[in-house]
């Protein structure tokens, strides 16, 4: 809970408006204080005494709290009524998709309604279904998967695919859940709706999600080159028994690829446990390409050439 308060508390009224609003970033609407017992007077002599400072129209900012991005948030929801939602860009940033930073508000608004909202950016729409929104910290945000839709209709292409699969890898989402979406929303020319749609034809039964960006942009590479995908975060083992969760396998040709991110395999530990994993894989007939991510990032060409180069020899048919 926030904790707060004013110099001088002049009525149980201020304790309660104090309570009430400490629950909630220090933010509280009109129709609230006039459920706690305050007068229009009450609320206009605690706005000249600067008590309570407008936020919004009808939202006020108890004296004390601060001003913070969910202080926004959550203010200019109360503002815009019933139905509003923390949406798009700032929906990705409270679920902390990578690439969505904490300084932007936008919201979904019922169309009929006009609020003016200084400083947020407003997305009118009809009917918000009620599985479409969830509420994360006294904040009402549209869910993971109407989120989603709502990024493939307002930003890049690939940073959309970037979204949704990280939301798969970390079971934010289900590919069902954001079909049930598109099939509410999608409409000839709605926003999101083409992209979506193609986003999840391509993400069949079995899809497995890249763990991480290095492992979207290894994936990226080996189909621009024109080589064939991997299968994707596959158990391997020996005969003493499991070794391991590979995130590339080529399983006919026995090639196995790791991508390595310089902040998980640096130290000595990991190195050593990288290595005796390696040594088990090739004593049980694999072979190990691991690749960092500066090789990926800056020497692609060298990846694609030593990838294909092991690929090719192999006689029998590989997949």
């Amino acid at each position: 809970m926030m904790r707060f308060s004013w110099a001088s508390m002049a009525s149980p009224l201020d304790d309660r408006i104090v309570t009430h609003a400490a629950r909630r970033y220090g933010v509280i609407a009109r129709p609230e204080l006039l459920a706690l017992g305050a007068t229009p007077k009450a609320i206009r002599h605690r706005v000249d005494a600067r008590r309570l400072l407008p936020a919004f129209p009808g939202v006020y900012l108890v004296a004390g709290a601060p001003w913070t991005w969910r202080t926004q948030i959550l203010a200019a929801t109360l503002a815009a009524g019933r139905d509003s939602c923390a949406s798009h860009r700032t929906a990705a940033a409270m679920y902390a998709l990578p690439g969505f930073s904490r300084d932007h508000v936008e919201l979904v608004v019922p169309r009929r309604r006009r609020p003016l909202l200084v400083g947020v950016e407003v997305h009118h729409i009809g009917v918000l279904p009620e599985h479409h929104s969830r509420v994360i910290d006294e904040i009402p945000v549209t869910s993971v998967a109407r989120t989603v839709f709502d990024l493939c209709g307002c930003v890049q292409p690939a940073r959309a695919e970037r979204a949704l699969d990280h939301c798969l890898a970390r079971r934010l989402v289900t590919i069902p859940a954001c079909w049930r979406v598109l099939d509410d929303l999608a409409e000839h020319g709605r926003p999101g709706s083409a992209l979506t749609r193609s986003l999840l034809e391509a993400r069949g039964d079995g899809y497995v999600a890249p763990a991480s960006e290095l492992e979207r942009k290894m994936l990226r590479l080996l189909r621009d080159a024109g080589l064939p995908a991997p299968a994707r975060e596959i158990d391997v083992g020996d005969a003493d028994g499991w070794i391991g969760r590979v995130e590339l396998v080529y399983r006919d040709a026995k090639i196995l690829i790791e991508v390595d991110s310089r902040l998980h395999h640096t130290a000595l530990g990991d190195y050593e446990r990288d290595r005796a994993r390696d040594n088990r894989l090739v004593a049980g007939g694999w072979r190990v390409l691991r690749f960092t991510s500066d090789q990926i990032i800056r020497h692609p060409n060298d990846v694609v050439r030593t990838v294909r180069i092991a690929l090719s020899n192999v006689p029998r048919p590989f997949s």
